[in-house]
């Protein structure tokens, strides 16, 4: 690989993107390429920094046990600099390394603030930032959900209690000594059992350790953090007002609730009880957004985050504003971009009501009207296509539904294939979800083998030019938008709709396009290669179209679809390229797939 490579390779990848071009070089001087077989331990971790070019690293703890994993382009030995780690490294596979003396990159760092802000950033330390930064987590510690305790006699044996231990999936044992409470962990199982050759007859409260540090339900989830931090350890026993046990709140359950999981705000969607505690909660969207963008979680996690947060303030409001006859008698459903799990920010709303054939309730107009206000009071903005529950041709039973579909089919027209376009995506949010599954199979039934209509479904894929010139250079816009490339009609759109089009053609239930794409590969509708490069070339538009729509709300103005190909670094605009190369590749595929080019 020439320096050229390594260089690109290099500013591919956070934080060594933040240094500069003389920095860069200093590193890449210092460059070695090394290889290890599979199951070999990476050695000199402690005068090196590794990044993996090829291949699997697992990360294991002083006890063996193996607590990460990592790929193509992680870096995992950053913490020698920070806290001395002692934790050694195996190959799952065959790996490529490039490594770095470990002194280059502290004279690298001595130099560059930011990047020694983040190489000199703990587990523990980036716990703090989040709660110093997000409002959820100042949430009291009884309003999240907690590990419940185990706990056992003292003189439980060690076998007994790790049989329990097992069976209750609990990450440690509390041990009840009469007037106080003792705690054995799996490590303290590993070291002072299984090291230690103990016969597991013995009574438990024998490896216990009695140094038990606690929070009480009623402090605030931030005040945990710190005392982790405080006193160095990774989980905490939390105590009602009356100083009785009622749980285990562990690190690692802090940091995957905000990395990757919704559930931290959906209790607080869940414990609503009125729409001006909704509008509280969807008001904070954009800053939690922004944090995620910018703490490196990818743009597909952050999509699903943000969708499943949606579903459940879309589900609440049904329940509030509902009668009991309309939830027993429909399903809200939701399309589009939220149908697919693709909406971050709110662009616009995209929902319909399928009703029951033959049920009628004079207040669903009614209904109808104050869902779609009470959406846009927490910030949704009515759709410019009024594609809403107010408009009845997006309200109405599923025989009338199913009539639309066969006419949409029949008779093929532009805004005939948008809205049918639209249903594909229907992803049921609330009521008889039933109804949506029959209206999904309904258009499966009467298009996945229709080939003719499938080609013109398919159409639209090729209808915007990708913004690549001849020569392989951007094609700007003119105009307000001079410089700029439209993400969307450049390159976004067509992915989308393409693999819209093959997941109904072959019956694929998935709505996400990611989902879709992987699902297609499974099915080798799509070469394995090939569907991993679409699926990296789309996150790359999204993410730089979300990191586009940040700046632009950041200086109040409306967000939207273009990004300013001058505001992009030499790194970007390769790989915006490159994802144009993939687009292209995917509408000849679509061209080909299809037969396009014998329709007009």
């Amino acid at each position: 690989m020439s320096i050229a490579d390594i260089k690109l390779f290099l500013q591919s990848i956070y934080p060594f993107e933040l240094l500069t071009p003389l920095q860069i070089d200093d590193v890449i001087e210092n460059t070695e390429i090394v290889y290890y077989k599979q199951n070999q331990k990476i050695e000199d971790t402690d005068k090196y920094i590794h990044i993996i070019l090829k291949g699997v690293v697992v990360e294991k703890d002083t006890d063996g046990k193996e607590i990460n994993f990592y790929g193509e382009k992680d870096s995992f030995d950053f913490n020698l600099i920070t806290n001395g780690s002692k934790n050694s490294f195996y190959t799952v596979e065959e790996t490529v390394l490039y490594r770095f003396p470990l002194e280059i990159i502290k004279e690298v760092a001595s130099k560059n603030t930011e990047f020694y802000k983040h190489i000199s950033k703990t587990t523990k330390e980036r716990l703090s930032s989040l709660a110093s930064e997000n409002p959820y987590l100042f949430a009291k510690i009884r309003d999240i959900p907690i590990q419940p305790p185990l706990i056992v006699d003292y003189n439980t044996s060690i076998w007994q209690a790790v049989k329990e231990m097992t069976e209750k999936s609990s990450l440690s044992i509390l041990v009840n000594f009469g007037n106080e409470f003792g705690i054995v962990t799996d490590s303290d199982l590993r070291k002072k059992v299984i090291l230690a050759k103990k016969d597991i007859e013995d009574p438990i409260g024998n490896i216990a350790n009695k140094n038990l540090i606690s929070v009480k339900t009623t402090d605030f989830l931030f005040d945990a953090i710190i005392t982790m931090m405080k006193y160095n350890i990774k989980r905490v026993i939390v105590k009602d007002e009356e100083n009785k046990i009622v749980g285990v709140l562990n690190e690692i359950d802090i940091l995957s609730q905000y990395s990757n999981q919704p559930q931290f705000i959906a209790i607080k969607v869940e414990k609503a009880k009125s729409i001006e505690e909704l509008k509280n909660i969807s008001q904070s969207f954009i800053n939690t957004v922004r944090i995620l963008h910018r703490e490196g979680i990818r743009t597909r996690h952050i999509m699903r985050f943000v969708s499943e947060i949606n579903q459940k303030i879309f589900k609440k409001l049904f329940d509030m504003l509902a009668t009991d006859r309309l939830k027993e008698n429909s399903c809200l459903i939701v399309m589009g971009s939220e149908g697919r799990q693709e909406q971050i920010l709110k662009t616009d709303q995209d929902n319909g009501l399928i009703l029951m054939d033959n049920f009628e309730d004079p207040y669903i107009e009614e209904f109808a009207v104050k869902f779609n206000q009470a959406l846009k009071e927490l910030g949704y903005p009515e759709c410019k296509g009024n594609v809403m529950i107010t408009n009845p041709d997006w309200r109405k039973s599923l025989s009338s539904f199913k009539e639309s579909i066969f006419e949409y089919i029949n008779n093929i027209n532009p805004d005939n294939m948008l809205k049918l376009a639209i249903l594909t995506d229907l992803r049921p949010v609330a009521g008889k979800t039933e109804l949506a599954e029959e209206l999904r199979d309904y258009i499966f039934n009467h298009i996945s083998d229709n080939k003719t209509f499938l080609s013109w479904f398919a159409f639209p894929t090729i209808q915007f030019k990708t913004p690549l010139n001849i020569f392989g250079g951007f094609e700007t816009e003119k105009g307000e938008h001079k410089n700029e490339i439209d993400l969307k009609k450049g390159g976004i759109f067509s992915i989308i709709h393409g693999i819209r089009s093959l997941a109904v053609e072959y019956r694929i239930k998935e709505t996400n396009t990611f989902s879709r794409i992987k699902e297609l590969s499974k099915n080798q509708i799509l070469k394995e290669n090939f569907a991993r490069e679409l699926i990296e070339s789309l996150e790359f538009m999204l993410t730089l179209r979300l990191r586009e729509r940040l700046k632009k709300i950041e200086a109040k103005l409306p967000p939207d679809d273009y990004v300013n190909i001058n505001t992009l670094s030499n790194l970007e605009k390769d790989l915006l390229k490159e994802s144009f190369k993939v687009v292209n590749r995917f509408k000849d595929f679509i061209i080909n797939h299809y037969k396009l080019n014998y329709i007009s």
